[in-house]
């Protein structure tokens, strides 16, 4: 459940990242493994990826993040197979 949880968290960060960021940013690329890639390292990179960024820009992303999470829930609750899409 939490790998699936996790590349949607991703998947909405990478997002808000190519909203933000320069189309070719590393950034980019390393929340888009981590979407795709459940491994721990694709994790790791991103997370590094995110704290190279300025601050002001890495807080920038995280509250879009949230924002595209919030107001679309079923993203996070389509990935509680198979009990999200019938609850």
């Amino acid at each position: 459940m939490f790998e699936t949880i996790g590349s949607t968290f991703f998947d909405a960060l990478r997002q808000a990242a190519e909203r933000h960021l320069e189309r070719d940013h590393s950034c980019i690329e390393a929340l888009d493994a981590a979407a795709r890639s459940a491994s721990p390292a694709a994790t790791v990179a991103a997370q590094e990826a995110l704290a190279a960024l300025d601050p002001a820009i890495m807080n920038l992303l995280l509250t879009e993040t949230h924002k595209l999470l919030r107001e679309h829930p079923g993203q996070i609750l389509g990935s509680w197979k198979p009990a999200g899409a019938s609850h």
